[in-house]
């Protein structure tokens, strides 16, 4: 039993380390474009844009850990199947079990090393991430400004602006378009006829011209005052220099297991005494589908694992690329579920614990069926082979005397 963990071990840690590095590779480059684009817009040293990159590597392992796993395994067993060795073994008296056990064990043990990294790693890198990336956007916006395009550097900060066009004669910005305190569930919007923006001492600074600003009544949200002006100054958060700073907001993406859950308590609570009882809720929803993700995600690799075993079983001649190819189907099935399972959790059409475990729940339960199928598809088999063979025919007979 050990040579045969220790060989089939020994068949999954190679292709398992390849696919590994390759779609963290691939999923970094989804990203690496985008950010590309930013750092030439804003004329940042390159280096920060490595340092972006390490703070992504995180949440990219976490993600291509369950994925390596399946195509490690469906490569392993495809081949053994190719080369004929799964025939060789079950005619050596070697039940599918055997061939399961390490394989699971191995997979639960990578979910459990993926949970570590999603309760400690992830939540400081996604945090450092969002402090540089935060910086970036703030350096310098003269370079980014684009006519009817809504400009979200400042959206975590709760501010949103656009403008329609450029006057050419005074190179003002016309027909401007602010929304402020966003997050706040009380947003206030001002419309400008006409906007300039300057640094002044390394600050920005929006002059809007000839508008108007709507903000809630302090008594009823569904009320607006409205305030007209001729001329209004605005600062806006972004520098004209890089510079580095702490940034302390944390989201539930940047939170550990033990903060998350607590400010999903805290969460609870408030909403028995909110005056916006609908975005608190909407807040809770989120921050309790980010909880249970952090769970659902690591133990995909056992879930996966469960259904990737008895397809590499079955798998027969030039099981590598069938193999391969059966993996990348199971893989966009799975993230599929889990996106189609995120967005009911956060629109409370499902329970958010029932949402993100459902992608584990369908895999899993599909995996343990094939593996039935299979360990009873050999006794079947044997059952039919015995029927279709000739029972011998005896002949009794006496001595003539």
């Amino acid at each position: 039993m050990r040579i045969l963990s220790r060989y089939i071990l020994k068949e999954f840690f190679p292709p398992f380390i390849i696919a590994l590095t390759c779609f963290t590779v691939m999923l970094i480059c989804n990203d690496l474009f985008r950010l590309t684009k930013l750092f030439v817009q804003k004329g940042v040293s390159p280096f920060y844009l490595a340092e972006l990159i390490f703070y992504m590597m995180p949440v990219m392992v976490v993600l291509a850990l369950p994925m390596a796993v399946l195509v490690a395994i469906l490569l392993a067993l495809g081949r053994f199947a190719t080369d004929n060795e799964i025939i060789a073994m079950k005619a050596h008296g070697i039940a599918f079990h055997q061939l399961m056990f390490p394989l699971l064990v191995v997979a639960l043990i990578l979910s459990f090393v993926n949970l570590a990294l999603m309760d400690y790693a992830l939540p400081r890198a996604n945090l450092a991430y969002a402090s540089l990336r935060r910086d970036i956007q703030k350096h310098n916006p003269a370079f980014v400004l684009e006519e009817a395009t809504v400009m979200k550097e400042l959206e975590r900060e709760g501010k949103l602006w656009m403008y329609e066009s450029t006057n050419t004669k005074s190179g003002r910005m016309q027909n401007v378009k602010i929304w402020d305190s966003i997050w706040s569930g009380r947003p206030r919007f001002s419309h400008a006829q006409e906007a300039t923006l300057a640094f002044e001492e390394g600050r920005a600074m929006l002059t809007l011209y000839d508008g108007l600003t709507y903000e809630p009544t302090a008594n009823n949200p569904d009320e607006f005052r409205i305030t007209k002006f001729q001329q209004q100054r605005l600062a806006l958060q972004m520098t004209e220099d890089l510079n580095r700073g702490d940034f302390q907001n944390q989201t539930p993406r940047s939170m550990s297991i033990t903060q998350l859950k607590a400010f999903v308590g805290t969460l609870r609570s408030a909403l028995k005494t909110s005056t916006n009882p609908d975005y608190t809720l909407q807040k809770l929803r989120f921050a309790e589908v980010e909880y249970h993700k952090k769970f659902s995600i690591p133990f995909a690799c056992l879930a996966l694992g469960l259904i990737g075993i008895p397809l590499g079983v079955m798998v027969k001649r030039s099981g590598k690329m069938i193999g391969f190819g059966i993996g990348l189907a199971v893989i966009v099935i799975y993230y599929l579920l889990l996106q189609a399972g995120q967005t009911a959790g956060v629109d409370d059409v499902l329970p958010p614990m029932f949402a993100m475990w459902l992608p584990n729940i369908v895999v899993g339960t599909f995996g343990i069926a094939l593996s039935l199928w299979v360990m009873g598809e050999g006794k079947l088999r044997t059952w039919r082979e015995r029927d279709k063979k000739k029972l011998p025919i005896i002949v009794n007979s006496k001595a003539q005397s």
